[in-house]
């Protein structure tokens, strides 16, 4: 198993005190409220569930684009 990874560290907590979402000062984030909470070097940016969502399935689907992109060229002998 490969010990390098695409994805970067990422969980979901409970917001300690309210805030705004990162992506869109709209959302509103209230305390208790669960959020995406996306580690960027030494620090974090956090993003309500809704803009969270929308960034997994963005990132989901460009993975499944590049699995796709390896498969064809391992099925065409690609492999170098």
């Amino acid at each position: 198993m490969p010990k390098k990874s695409l994805v970067q560290r990422i969980e979901v907590d409970q917001a300690q005190k309210a805030h705004n979402c990162q992506t869109n000062a709209k959302h509103r984030i209230e305390r208790g409220n669960r959020r995406l909470k996306v580690y960027v070097d030494r620090r974090h940016d956090h993003y309500c569930l809704d803009c969270g969502l929308k960034i997994i399935q963005q990132d989901i689907t460009k993975l499944e684009k590049l699995h796709t992109a390896l498969l064809e060229g391992i099925e065409q002998g690609k492999v170098v």
